[in-house]
């Protein structure tokens, strides 16, 4: 796959969470394999020095400022898309976060919740008419094994008054694979699929104490190999209509028992219909 540089040549990809770790090194990636790569950032500063470093390697890059946090940020970002970019090949759902305590957004919702799950729900449905212009489109949500375990509190999404840092998270990336496969199921005609790149030293690990972030600093994967199993599902000819599936870093295996509810996937993006509207 690197040594092919025009893979994906003439292709348009959007990543989110694309000014470090994975989401950087995906974009850096893709970049190198000739696609015109459009950095979604929070910070301008730090997404303006995304797309310098990408293109002073002389990769094609541009900014498109984006807060996952935001409902209203979001919209913004796909209607600026949809008019820049009508046709988009690969919509890379990779932003994140994971914190201490319970906190809500501008739109009432929990953060981790928003970030990680309803925001990107939003966004892809709002770039469905771009993808579906593209010859083979696909969609990548990075997820996580931290899955595994996890439920969905249908009756406390937000997790009020029981809210713990990993279950929030957990609870996120769950979504996340249930909604690629509901996703997959509507869209046919997109590949969708949901991987865990593997436990990868990046920011996301922020809320750690000091003491275990500088050991997962030193023990961990570097962001570059957690970036590949992303890249690879964004760009592999092989994996065309390879749909629903869950990946385990290069792997396809069966994600958790809890993941594969047709029903609770249904029920999921009904709700995240409701509340992003």
């Amino acid at each position: 796959m690197s040594a092919d540089r025009t893979t994906m040549a003439g292709k348009t990809v959007f990543v989110t969470g694309a000014t470090s770790g994975i989401g950087l090194e995906t974009a850096r990636g893709l970049a190198r394999m000739g696609a015109l790569v459009i950095v979604g950032a929070r910070d301008e500063t730090r997404g303006q020095a995304a797309v310098d470093l990408i293109t002073g390697a002389g990769g094609k890059a541009e900014l498109q400022m984006i807060d996952m946090a935001s409902f209203a940020s979001v919209r913004q970002a796909a209607e600026q898309l949809l008019k820049k970019h009508p046709v988009l090949d690969v919509l890379v759902n990779n932003a994140g976060t994971a914190v201490k305590r319970h906190q809500l957004t501008a739109d009432g919702q929990e953060i981790t919740w928003q970030t990680n799950f309803l925001s990107h729900v939003l966004l892809t449905r709002l770039l469905l008419p771009a993808l579906k212009r593209a010859p083979k489109p696909r969609v990548v949500n990075v997820s996580s094994v931290a899955h595994t375990g996890a439920r969905i509190n249908w009756d406390n999404l937000g997790l009020e008054g029981e809210f713990k840092g990993f279950p929030a998270y957990a609870q996120s990336k769950l979504a996340q694979i249930l909604f690629t496969t509901e996703l997959a199921r509507r869209e046919p005609g997109i590949t969708v699929t949901a991987v865990h790149p593997g436990a990868i030293a990046t920011r996301i690990w922020k809320p750690a104490p000091l003491l275990m972030r500088v050991i997962l600093a030193v023990v961990l994967p570097s962001s570059t190999k957690g970036a590949k199993p992303v890249i690879r599902l964004a760009s592999a000819p092989e994996l065309d209509g390879v749909s629903g599936k869950y990946f385990d870093k290069m792997h396809e295996r069966p994600p958790a028992s809890a993941a594969q509810s047709a029903e609770d996937a249904a029920r999921l993006w009904a709700l995240a219909e409701r509340v992003t509207a």
